[in-house]
């Protein structure tokens, strides 16, 4: 595995603040660019994105060479996609539609060697092909430090947050703000009382299991308001970057020229 781990004893204790990037488009440069910047792991949105499993891998790469800890946000909870991501060097995965605690045993299942789940072994990248270390001794390592984080995203979700995030092995979640709205009955309304009320009750069950609840910063919300509100993890879209600074940009130059 790479050596900048994706948790440590340290690590673990110290979750406040880390800043994470969303990347839905493949791109190496932005990948080091986040890297460089000093973003502490990148999420690779393989769920809601065309990118494909070698894609995924070159993006990993990257950010390996740039220490940045590189995480898969997969298009299902089962064993077959996870473990094809975690093969090619992921170092932990963010598994979507997370309802009920037998869809956090489903994701352990497949994140985990065995006796913890029930992954198939092999000299796979993500163990240096069996070279720089005897393969049960990579099986450890890879039990205690790959991730998993549920995204919770529907009102059965919220409703049993806390039976969910007490299951082992799972490290945190982070609540699907746009498909809360719809489970809500409110589509698109993100900022809706029934989802604050939603969101509110995750960040409440993360205190209360000592587990981290993580959020990406939408509009002008900015990272110390995610923080303020309770939130350990925050992050942005890379196409949110973009077209925030984008906007600025425009306005900023349209503004000077009319001026002038």
């Amino acid at each position: 595995m790479n050596p900048r781990r994706s948790q440590s004893a340290d690590e673990e204790k110290s979750f406040e603040r880390k800043a994470k990037e969303r990347l839905q488009e493949p791109s190496i440069q932005a990948v080091e660019i986040m890297g460089l910047l000093g973003f502490d792991w990148l999420l690779i949105d393989c769920e809601q994105s065309p990118m494909s499993i070698e894609t995924a891998a070159q993006l990993i790469l990257a950010a390996e060479l740039r220490q940045i800890t590189p995480f898969v946000r997969v298009a299902k909870n089962e064993l077959e996609t996870i473990a094809k991501y975690l093969g090619v060097g992921a170092m932990g995965v963010v598994v979507p539609g997370v309802a009920s605690p037998s869809d956090v045993d489903e994701a352990v299942a497949a994140v985990k060697y065995p006796p913890e789940g029930q992954r198939g072994l092999a000299p796979v990248r993500a163990a240096d092909f069996g070279i720089s270390q005897p393969l049960p001794d990579y099986v450890r390592m890879a039990n205690e430090e790959t991730m998993i984080f549920g995204l919770i995203e529907s009102r059965e979700g919220v409703e049993c947050i806390e039976e969910i995030l007490e299951i082992k092995g799972l490290d945190g979640a982070l609540p699907g703000v746009h498909d809360l709205s719809k489970s809500f009955g409110v589509p698109g309304q993100i900022t809706h009382p029934l989802v604050e009320a939603a969101i509110d009750k995750i960040i409440e069950a993360g205190k209360k299991t000592g587990k981290p609840i993580g959020a990406g910063a939408h509009g002008a919300t900015t990272p110390k308001q995610l923080i303020d509100r309770g939130f350990r993890m925050v992050g942005a879209m890379m196409n949110g970057l973009l077209i925030s600074a984008g906007k600025a940009f425009i306005e900023n130059a349209r503004s000077g020229h009319s001026q002038g």
